[in-house]
This record gives C-alpha cells, structure tokens and sequence, in this order.
C-alpha cells in the first residue's frame, strides 16, 4: 500500500534530503566547486511555475549567472529529437537552465581532470625520487660487498702475508686506520640513516598523493550524484523525461564523471611505487599494507567525500570544553572579586605568593593548547608542517593529543587555583602553623596547593604515551640543546623555529626561579618573605632577582644570535647579519632594563627600536608579505600549485624563465591584514616581559594581572607567528633551508587551468569572480 513505509527506514522516518546531504558530504576546503544543487533547483521551480501559468516566455538571463566561455557551445543547441527538432526549444527559460546546468558539469569534469593532472604530476617525481634512492642503495650493496675482502691478503703467499703483518703492528698506522675506519663506518650509518629517513619520506608523500586521490574519487562521485538528482528533478517538475534519457548520458560522458579507471589506475601506480622502497621490500600488497609495514601508521583521513564524523564530534567537543572553561575562568574572576571573610587578616600579598608557580603551569597548558591550534590550522590550511619541520614521518602525534593534555591540564589548573580561591579568602581549612607566619590566617597547607598542581603536570609531561613516545620527547629536549649550541653546528629550519619560541618563553621562564624561590622558602611565609614579594613580585634574592633572572630573559636572544652568525657562516647572506641585529637590539632591551632601570626613558627608546625592527622583519621576511601580496593584483600561480606547498612540476620548471609565477598563499589578504595588527600590538607588549615589573607598575594586584597577561600574550602571538612562518617557508623555501623546492599536499585545493592558463588565484574564495563559488573553470 501507499503508506507502508519503505525497507531500511523506520515508520513515520524520513529520508534526508538530497540538499542536505550534499552540504553534509562536501569537503569544507572545496566548498564552492560542486554542482550548485541548491540554486538549479530554485531556478527549476521558477521556471514550472511560469510553464505551469502559461506558454513559455522569453528568456531573460538567470541571476547570478557566469560568462560563457569561448569555444564552449550551448548544450540546449547540440540535443535533437530524431526527427531533426530541438529536444528544447531554443531561447526558453528551459533552454538557459540547460545550459547553466551544462557549464556547472563541465567545470567540475574540469576540476577533476586537473587534479588527476596534479596527481600524476607528483607521482612521477616520486617515482624518480625512488628509482634514485634504489639505485643508490644498490651501489652502496656493492661497495660493501668489494671492501669485505683485503685484495692484499686474498689468496696471498705466506711470506706476503707475514710482511703485511709486520707492517700491520705499527702503532701509528694502526691507530689511523683504526681512526679512518671508524670515521667511515659512521658515514655510512649516517648516510644509511638518512636514505632511510628519505625513504620514508617519500612514503608519506606517496600516502598524500593517495589521500588526495581518494578526495577527488568522491567529489567526483558526489557531483555524479548531483547531475542525477537534479535532473531527474527536472524531469519531474516540468513532466518531461529528455532530463535522465537524453542529457544525463551525454553530461556524464563529456565530464568522465563515471569513469573510475583513472582512480584505478592511480591506485595501481602508487601501490607499484610504494613497494620500491627498501622498508617494503618482498612484500606484495596494497600501498596501505606497504604503509604499516614501514612503521608510518594507519593513514590520517578516509576516502573521498565521506564524513568524518568522529573528527566533527571532536571538534564539538572541544568547543564545548573551551566554552566551560571560559566560563570557569569567569566564575574564578567573581570569586577574586567577592568580599573576603575577616579583611583584618587579608593579605593580597600572602595571597599572591604563590602566583609564579602558577603562571608556570598556565604557561606550559596555554603552550600546549597553542602546540595543537597551530597544526590544526596548518592541517586545515593544506601546509604540510611535519614535513617542513623535519619531523620523523613515523611520529604519529596529532593537534588531538596536544588538546587532550591541554584540557586536562586545564581542568586541574581551574579546580586547584580555585579551591586555593575559595580557601584564602573565605579560610576552608582550618590554619596549620599559624603562629609562625605573617599573621593568624596564613597556613602551611597553603603551599599544598601550588605544590600539587606542579607535580600533576610534571606527571603528565612525562608519563608514558602510545603516541607521543620517549625518543619524540627526548629528540625535543635534543632540539632545545642544538639551540643553545648553535655555533657548532649547522642550523635547519626546526633549529630556527625553536629559537625563536624560546625568544618568547622569556617571560615564562624567568617565572621558574621565581616558582622554586617560593616552594623553597619557609611556609607559613614569614613577614620577610611577604613584603619581598610586595615590593619585587617575587621571594627571590637580591642576586636572583638582578643577575640571574636577566641572563634567564636574555640567553634566548643569545642563542638565536649565535644561529644567525652560524648562518651566515654558511651561506654568507647578508640578511642573517640583520636578524642578527635584530636580536641584538632585543637583547639590548634586557640589558639595558638590567643595569638602567633607574631610567625608564631610556629603557622605552631602546624597546621602541628593537619592537619596530623586530615587528618589520616579521612582516617582511619571517612572513614574506609586501605591498603586491597585501595590496596588489591578483596573484597567479602554475598547475602544480593547485597541490599546494609550492610544488612545481618539470613541465613549469622549464617554462619559468618565460613566464613568472608568484607563489600562492594559503590564507586570504584580510586574514594577513588582522594577523599584521596584532603582531605590532602584541609586539608592544612584549617588550615589557623584558622589564623589571617594578618599572611598569606599583600596584601589587596591578603588576600580577600585567605580567600574567602580557606573558600570555606573547605565547599566543609567537603561535600565530609560527602558522605564517611555516606557510612562508613552504610555498616559497624563504630561508633555503630544505634542498627539496616543493612539498607533499594533500590536495586541499584546486583553482588553476591546466596548460599554464594563468588563472587569478585571490578570486577562488569569493562568491562571485571567474574562480569564485559557483563559477565555471573553463578557458576564456
């Protein structure tokens, strides 16, 4: 009966319809390029409630309609009936909704023709990249196998043999040989280990290019589904049946959106590729077994448009965490701000000793939150961060895992600071020791509080995990070491980054000798120790105070100068002897506020100076934005970029003499507008975690909100730094750090012509330009 419900659905259940799925299916980074399901079905009622009224009338252009590219015929004209009339009457509204429909098909079939293109592209680089990689490792066998046997002793005269051993007893032949061969065999493990580290590499390039594939197999798959189901809507609403029988085969065959065998064949092209390598060598299977095999893990993101609903539900999640804790924080900031219980005992100083210790923790959960937005940002902005960082392919630590320690972290951070809120202020737990301290309401269980909460989150720094293992945490620590001794060694990009974060984490590390003053003062504090706090911010001693916590705040300028110098040792370009300078007025800051701090002009001028030059380089150079990139025409770019990370291809390598290219960004002009604004105000500010915090304010209160605020500050600008830092250094190699000029994408992005057409790549994200939303791609 007409009311039985259909098999698979509950009763009264119904189906979602077919709008919704696709804005449910459709990848966010390609939102803009699917058929406009929507807007053709709104043009199609449009067009049944005129035919529904009366004879068709003129047609009148459709809004928002694209120009017709030359060389592309109207649909409407190329479909006849047998006897020789025109399937739809020419110049009907029908007529125009056909051909609209024609040129949305068409543009999709030509976003994926373009980014198999890409693909391909990719796979025959790696496919050199490998051929070279196996070859080199066969040599490097038969090298071996010659040395494994002395050519002078082989098959020699016994009287030969006794010579050599004669010779052989020379202690200082010995000790060179000795020398030379184990010089040599640490060679070869290092050159052994770098082949091993390429391999694996190409690897993960390989398992981006089969991410990309699997992306484009269901864009085009969807839009498949999107030709059907809007012309079988078509058909419907004006009851006709030429829609499905007649132009649905034809759109499909002119589009290739049915044909899989170039996925197939991709598929079959990697799975070739990835068995050259030496980790997978014997084996015969998919490229996702030769994947696992190699130790680099089960592959990011599933296929093509399908939904990742267990990243969505992640993403809710933490939204709803950081709306909770935002909250708290507020409920923390009422709770500071509520009378408190017998205000003759109160003391905002005894209150606030403990203040270092907790700026520490909120410095290491507010680093980590800042870890995990920085790689979700490049995830979602197609820059292949762990690739331009150098990190070990097999390191399987996610922007999820820096999240999850940093809400923990954060949890524990609100409930302790908030239990040692409410106990001060309102004395919770009775006093212990009261006696002996400032006065009646100060306590030794006081410092329990602090004290927990930093042995929590040493615990979870170093507890164990599946994930972000001991060799990942101690290549870290050996990363902060390679910093500190630049000028013996060759200095990489994650050198650089390093150096310039620990630049910021000024502010936060002076706080460390100030925390272990106050865990190792006497408790109750004492009224020494309270008016010391009063009138420094910290219980440290004169020394500390003006000797090491300055050398603290400037060693990190230090080594990041010294990695300049080295540089330019290297490379003997100029613009390292100006970073050098830059760090050096920076450092000039601390000393200066060191030995001046009498005079506060003096100190402003030279923080003025180092915040301009500091602020200039990070625009310019750091970042690579000028007057054409924030202000100028539009920007173009070859075929290759449509991969992203400024891959370029053999076939535009060699065209480039003839024809510039100018790298694409991966954000838009107003995001690099806003991020320029608040580098220069947070810039601002961080010259005054160089101060002593005696020069900026008097008040107690004053100067432990500023110093917490400005130190946070600055972690937050250094993330947003880094995001622009690394997409500089990925599409346009700005410091020469990497020998390889382009990068593994995953594909993200697709908006230029094929055959060099030069397309206009600031227009993909509007809504209306000749690469904008809903706009077809075809050649002019």
């Amino acid at each position: 009966p007409a009311s039985a419900p259909r098999a698979g659905l509950r009763e009264g259940a119904r189906p979602m319809k077919f709008g919704k799925q696709l804005e449910e299916y459709e990848l966010p980074e390609w939102r803009g390029h699917y058929i406009p399901y929507k807007r053709l079905k709104n043009e199609l009622q449009e067009i049944a409630c005129v035919t529904s009224v009366g004879p068709s009338p003129p047609a009148t252009p459709l809004p928002n309609r694209s120009p017709r590219p030359q060389g592309v015929r109207r649909i409407s004209r190329l479909f006849n009936r047998a006897d020789g009339g025109s399937i739809v009457e020419e110049g009907c509204r029908e007529a125009e909704w056909v051909d609209h429909l024609h040129l949305e098909a068409m543009r999709v079939g030509d976003f994926v023709q373009r980014g198999l293109e890409g693909l391909d592209a990719q796979l025959r680089d790696l496919e050199k990249m490998a051929d070279s990689l196996s070859k080199k490792r066969l040599k490097g066998v038969r090298s071996d196998a010659e040395e494994g046997d002395d050519p002078e002793l082989s098959d020699a005269p016994p009287d030969k043999v006794e010579k050599k051993d004669k010779k052989d007893k020379k202690d200082k032949k010995d000790k060179k040989d000795k020398k030379d061969k184990k010089d040599k065999d640490e060679g070869k493990g290092k050159e052994a280990e770098g082949e091993e580290f390429l391999e694996l590499r190409v690897l993960e390039a390989m398992d981006l290019v089969a991410e990309g594939g699997r992306r484009l197999r269901g864009f085009a798959e969807l839009n498949h589904a999107a030709l059907y189901k809007i012309l079988k809507k078509h058909d419907k609403m004006l009851q006709v049946s030429h829609g499905l029988e007649v132009l649905f085969p034809r759109l499909v065959q002119e589009t290739k959106l049915a044909d899989t065998t170039r996925f197939d064949e991709l598929d079959e092209e990697l799975r070739r590729l990835s068995l050259l390598s030496s980790q997978t060598r014997g084996l015969d299977a998919s490229a996702e077994v030769a994947r696992l095999a190699a130790g680099l893990g089960m592959s990011r993101v599933g296929g093509g448009g399908q939904t990742n609903t267990g990243s969505r539900n992640a993403e809710l999640v933490l939204s709803f965490f950081l709306g909770c804790s935002v909250a708290l924080f507020l409920c923390i900031g009422v709770l500071l701000a509520l009378p408190e219980a017998q205000p003759r005992t109160y003391s905002a100083a005894y209150f606030l000793t403990p203040m270092p210790v907790f700026r520490v923790v909120f410095s290491v959960l507010l680093s980590l939150w800042c870890l995990g937005a920085v790689a979700r940002t490049c995830d979602k902005a197609d820059i292949n961060h762990m690739f331009i960082l150098n990190v070990d392919p097999r390191c399987r630590v996610t922007p999820e895992f820096f999240f999850s320690r940093a809400a923990a972290l954060t949890t524990l951070w609100i409930l302790i600071f908030g239990m040692y809120v409410v106990d001060y202020k309102w004395r919770i737990v009775p006093p212990v020791w009261a006696d002996e301290g400032f006065n009646q309401r100060a306590s030794l269980h006081f410092v329990m509080y602090p004290v927990t909460l930093l042995v929590l989150t040493v615990l979870g720094m170093i507890w164990p995990s599946r994930i972000c293992r001991n060799r990942y945490k101690a290549s870290v620590l050996h990363a902060v070491a390679r910093t500190a001794s630049a000028p013996f060694h060759s200095v990489d990009f994650a050198d650089n980054m390093i150096g310039d974060i620990i630049t910021s984490l000024a502010k936060p590390l002076q706080d460390v000798p100030a925390a272990i003053c106050y865990l190792a003062s006497t408790h109750p504090q004492p009224e020494e120790s309270v008016e010391m706090f009063a009138h420094k911010g910290d219980t440290c001693s004169y020394r500390t105070h003006h000797v090491l916590l300055p050398i603290i705040g400037g060693l990190p300028y230090v080594f990041r100068a010294m990695q300049c110098l080295r540089r330019y040792r290297d490379t003997r370009e100029t613009r390292n002897l100006w970073n050098f300078g830059k760090y050096m007025a920076s450092l000039l800051v601390v000393v200066v506020s060191s030995v001046w701090y009498e005079h506060p002009y003096i100190v402003i001028v030279v923080s003025v100076v180092a915040t301009v030059y500091a602020g200039a380089w990070d625009v310019t150079l750091d970042w690579g934005l000028g007057g054409h990139e924030l202000f100028g025409g539009n920007v173009v770019h070859d075929r290759a970029q449509d991969l992203g990370g400024g891959y370029q291809s053999e076939q535009m390598a060699a065209t480039k003499s003839t024809q510039p290219v100018v790298q694409e960004r991966h954000f838009p002009r107003p995001v690099y507008m806003l991020c320029i604004a608040i580098d220069l105000l947070a810039r601002s500010t961080w010259a005054l975690t160089l101060l002593p915090i005696t020069i900026v304010s008097e008040s107690l209160t004053g100067r432990v909100i500023l110093v917490s605020l400005i130190s946070s500050i600055e972690i937050v600008r250094r993330s947003m730094w880094a995001v622009l830092r690394i997409e500089h250094e990925q599409v346009a190699n700005a410091s020469g750090f990497r020998a390889l000029l382009w990068v593994p994408s995953k594909l993200h992005v697709l908006n230029t012509a094929t055959n060099g057409s030069a397309m206009l790549a600031s227009e993909r994200r509007s809504n209306s330009g000749p690469l904008g939303m809903r706009q077809p791609l075809l050649d002019a």
